[in-house]
């Protein structure tokens, strides 16, 4: 009998088994050929473009069995929604509805056709980015699905022949990493939540269904009407909701909605009116457990330890969210927080708070149905040798907030540091005493209408100090503050001491007083004048880690004026005198001694401010981190007309160079703050410029001494150079002396730009070498391993030794050239690469020059002393020649000598050839005439180790044409237009 049951147990066990198997085998059978994604994709996007009014794309879709057992699913990749809604044609950014980078939907199928029950066992999407977009007429990109005549037609014939009634069940919807936008133009609402998540549970039935909520996120952010209302607060929400089908109520249930770390216990009703596009909203929140414990334990764990309190008091915080969500429709918030008789005191400290009141109620409709308001009706505290007594009120809060303070108050922060249990990185001390009476509107404050501040009372710090060095925070105040008139400002400061400190602004004042006076504002329409006098000791002020600045013993005037144009508008005058002022903005320092300063500053918008007036000072100094050499500016005045400042005969020093320069200089500020283009129109005159120092300080850092007191620097030590960048220099220049390398220039007169790291000399003329000399050229560099050049010389009568000194590289290009002496007149066109000691690569060297000389010596060399002996010359170590006129063109490592005409000794003839700048050549001379009765040629080849030289017949059979010469005149001045082209293109010039 046993043997019978384990055996039929095996049997079964087996049958099982295997149909398992065939069913797993028939299930992945199906999976992998059947419905693969190549087949799936284009179904599921073929019906839901045709079911929604968008357009839907995707990756690829997944039937998925084994990754989601025991259920089956469905997984997309990479999806992509775009509404056609408000664009039916083009897609512009408002139209992008939803992205996601995953989505698996699983269902139950057995539900379905056991139970009659649709049942989704889970519906997740990773990383998704929804934008809701709604226009000012009301119409949203989400109102997706398609609801044509034809559509609910078909919907209801085939609901009437397979009715479903019975119920929906979603165990799961859940997004992770949601970035969610909220842009309402109907509203003026636009809101984001960054990295959500969300979970839901849906139960759909023919009474009532249920909604189960999870939510929390990183951030919320909200605007309305262009204002930023709330920002940087995190929340989460827990709720269940039953939702009436037949009525459309939504009833939230055991809701609890935490913001920040606070809780709130929220309930109340949302309704749906399908017909009129909107949601009625009856919601009631308090806080979770409301009592004096609950309030101290609100105080934020980063300044407070959690300790053990005992407290009594009456607390009740609650408020309403109620209206109509819908068409220029929003709901209304109020809050109201009342403290009675509360005392509350941390275990084992000496202090506690002896007693506590607060009341206050606030109303905000941003719809400006009601009156919006915040109003702080007392706030008292007694306690730790303090008392603060304190009412407010902000009326007109959403168009323009009127605020009220009265406050008198006396605290002890040395008593408090004892009364909290503060962290260790938190520090409190000090007294502050304060009587305030303020009236004042938040417009007056936007416009820096200072003057129509009602202010009276008093206030006192002594060695006050709230530190925090968790988040790199300190404030330290020694300071007396009186206001004498509650009708108009009338205030006088003493601050022995201010320092405060922090991330992002820095600043630090030693000894300042300061008298305000206004006058009796009576035109609302007009800026209040004010006026004040100031004296300061020193003033230290950081922005971040680039901008410092710094004052030193400073007095001075300003005044508060209506403009006489706009007289709504502000212009603040300003007089005044400092012994030392400096300037630091990433890494470029300004410092200036005993400097005046007589401006105005004209408001144009709320962050524009367009300063106009004179700076003088006896001395300036600037140091960049690209230039090794400061820069220094003797005593001078400049004016300054918005970003435009005008120097006249201002005398400027640069390690050897001197300068004096007329003109103007634009966008100094943005330039140094946020790396913008510096622009300058300047004529420049000097008696001295030394090019050799100003290069080399290019690549030297700033401390280095080498650079300032070098007296020379020789050809092999310079170096390739890069140009600042954001600078754009048109200068005219009248220099009476130019050093560069060992060349002394004379009366160096032309323009010179200095654009986008490429340096352009326009026509400058010049002496130099005993040599009158016009020069074209363009310089640039992008990196100290190579750059480019390109110039245009034209120089007359120079020495031809002088001339291979000039330019070394003659000697490889035109090697005859050390055979002669004498004067010639030089025009070179060429542009090539440059190596890192700014020597030209002699590869890339494209050329066209012109040498051109009368009674021109030709010394005794290996090549004439063959020449001669052959040719019989009279004399055979030297010989003029009446007059040379030689064509030469460089390119491609090869050199073209054009042939030319010359008479020496008793012989006329035309000589040409090539040459590569491996120093191979191979060049001919063809005998015009001679004693010989016949006429011959020379052919020379090879190098100038191993040269050949043999008697031919002459190639050139006469004087030769002006062709050639026009040919290389023509080579010549494209390469100069060239060269100009090429300095616009890289400039980006007009």
């Amino acid at each position: 009998m046993k043997k019978r049951i384990r055996k039929l147990i095996k049997i079964s066990a087996i049958a099982v088994g295997a149909l398992l198997f065939t069913l797993f085998v028939v299930v992945a059978f199906v999976i992998n050929c059947v419905f693969t994604p190549e087949k799936l994709t284009p179904i599921v996007l073929n019906v839901a473009n045709r079911s929604l009014d968008a357009d839907l794309k995707i990756e690829s879709v997944e039937l998925t069995f084994f990754s989601t057992f025991p259920q089956f699913g469905l997984k997309v990749d990479e999806g992509f929604l775009v509404s056609k809604v408000l664009n039916d044609s083009l897609p512009q950014k408002t139209d992008s509805l939803l992205t996601f980078k995953e989505c698996v939907l699983t269902v139950n199928l057995l539900d379905y056709f056991l139970k009659n029950k649709i049942s989704v066992h889970n519906l997740s999407l990773k990383n998704v980015a929804v934008y809701a977009y709604r226009d000012k007429t009301g119409e949203a990109n989400w109102e997706i699905v398609k609801t044509s005549s034809d559509t609910l037609a078909v919907e209801k014939d085939t609901v009437s022949q397979n009715k479903f009634d019975s119920e929906i069940n979603i165990r799961q919807i859940e997004l992770e990493h949601a970035n969610l936008i909220f842009d309402d133009r109907n509203t003026e609402i636009y809101s984001r939540i960054d990295d959500a998540d969300l979970r839901l549970r849906l139960v759909l039935t023919k009474g009532v269904s249920s909604l189960g909520v999870e939510f929390e996120n990183k951030n919320f952010l909200f605007w309305q009407q262009g204002e930023l209302l709330i920002n940087k607060v995190a929340a989460s929400l827990q709720t269940d909701i039953e939702v009436d089908r037949v009525t459309s109520l939504w009833a939230l249930k055991n809701t609890a909605l935490t913001i920040n770390g606070i809780r709130l216990d929220v309930n109340g009703e949302l309704k749906r009116d399908t017909v009129a596009k909107r949601v009625g909203v009856d919601l009631k929140y308090g806080l979770h457990a409301p009592s004096m414990e609950t309030v101290m334990n609100m105080i934020p764990e980063a300044y407070v330890k959690r300790g053990q309190v005992s407290a009594k008091g009456e607390v009740k915080v609650y408020g309403t969210l109620k209206g109509n969500y819908g068409n220029k429709q929003l709901p209304a918030v109020s809050l109201n927080i009342k403290i009675n008789d509360a005392s509350a005191r941390y275990e084992g400290l000496p202090y506690g708070i002896d007693s506590f009141t607060a009341d206050f109620e606030s109303y905000i409709d941003l719809m400006h149905r009601n009156p919006s308001f915040l109003n702080l009706k007392i706030l008292h505290f007694e306690g730790a040798d303090t008392e603060i007594l304190a009412d407010a009120k902000v009326e007109d809060l959403l168009i323009d907030p009127l605020i009220t303070l009265h406050t008198e108050s006396a605290v002890d922060l040395d008593a408090l540091a004892k009364t909290f249990p503060l962290q260790e990185s938190v520090t409190i001390r000090g007294k502050l005493d304060a009587g305030l009476n303020l009236k004042c509107r938040l417009s007056s404050l936007k416009k820096q209408d200072l003057g129509r501040i009602k202010l009276a009372g008093r206030l006192a710090l002594k060695d006050f100090e709230l530190k925090d060095t968790a988040k790199d925070f300190n404030f330290l105040g020694d300071a007396d503050l009186k206001f004498s008139d509650s009708e108009t400002l009338q205030a006088e400061l003493e601050i022995r001491e201010i320092i405060l400190k922090s991330k992002r602004i820095s600043s630090e004042i030693d000894r300042m007083k300061a008298k305000v006076v206004s006058t009796n504002p009576q035109d609302t329409t007009k800026i209040v004048t004010l006026q004040c006098e100031l004296e300061m000791n020193k003033l230290r002020a950081n922005v971040g880690d680039s901008i410092k600045i710094y004052s030193g013993k400073t007095a001075g005037t300003g005044k508060l004026a209506p403009e006489e144009q706009n007289p709504a508008m502000p212009v603040i005058s300003l007089s005044m005198r400092t012994d030392s002022l400096f300037f630091n903005a990433n890494e470029t320092k300004l410092a200036l001694g005993v400097a005046g300063i007589k401006a105005k500053l004209e408001k144009k918008n709320d962050s524009l401010w367009i300063p106009r007036g004179i700076v003088g000072f006896d001395r300036l100094l600037v140091r960049t981190p690209e230039f090794g050499l400061p820069l220094r500016i003797r005593k001078t005045a400049v004016t300054i007309d918005g970003p435009k400042i005008t120097l006249k005969n201002a005398s400027l020093k640069i390690g050897h160079s001197d300068m004096v320069a007329t003109g103007e200089v634009t966008g100094l500020y943005r330039a140094m703050t946020k790396n913008e283009t510096l622009k300058a129109h300047l004529a420049v005159s000097s008696n001295m410029i030394d090019c050799n120092q100003l290069i080399n300080s290019f690549s030297l850092p700033e401390d280095s001494v080498s650079v300032a007191l070098a007296d020379t620097v020789s050809s092999t030590e310079m170096k390739l150079f890069m140009l600042p960048d954001h600078l754009d220099f048109e200068l005219q220049t009248d220099l009476k002396k130019v050093m560069f390398e060992k060349v002394e220039f004379d009366d160096v007169r032309g323009k010179v730009d200095l654009k986008n790291r490429t340096l352009y000399l326009r026509n400058l003329e010049m002496r130099a070498l005993d040599a009158d000399m016009k020069a074209v050229m363009v310089y640039r560099a992008d990196s100290v391993r190579g750059g480019y050049t390109g110039f245009d010389f034209k120089i007359k009568d120079i020495n031809i030794a002088k001339l291979v000194d000039f330019i070394p590289s003659m000697d490889t290009i035109v090697p005859m050239l050390k055979s002669f002496k004498g004067r010639v007149r030089f025009d070179v066109a060429a542009e090539a690469r440059l190596d890192s000691n700014m020597n030209i690569r002699i590869p890339t060297l494209r050329s066209a020059m012109h040498i051109k000389g009368d009674s021109l010596v030709l010394m005794d060399g290996e090549t004439f002393a063959e020449i001669s002996k052959m040719l019989m010359f009279k004399n055979k170590k030297k010989n003029v020649f009446d007059s040379i006129s030689v064509n030469v063109v460089v390119n491609d490592g090869s050199v073209l000598v054009y042939p030319f005409q010359v008479s020496i000794d008793r012989y006329k003839a035309a000589i040409g050839g090539e040459q590569g700048l491996d120093m191979n050549f191979k060049y001919h001379i063809s005998i015009l005439k001679s004693p010989l009765p016949f006429k011959a040629g020379v052919n020379i080849s090879g190098n100038p180790d191993k040269m050949k030289i043999r008697v031919g017949k002459a190639k050139y059979k006469d004087e030769v044409t002006p062709v050639a010469i026009h040919k290389v005149d023509s080579t010549r001045m494209d390469l100069g237009k060239r060269i100009v082209e090429r300095f616009h293109r890289i400039a980006g010039s007009r």
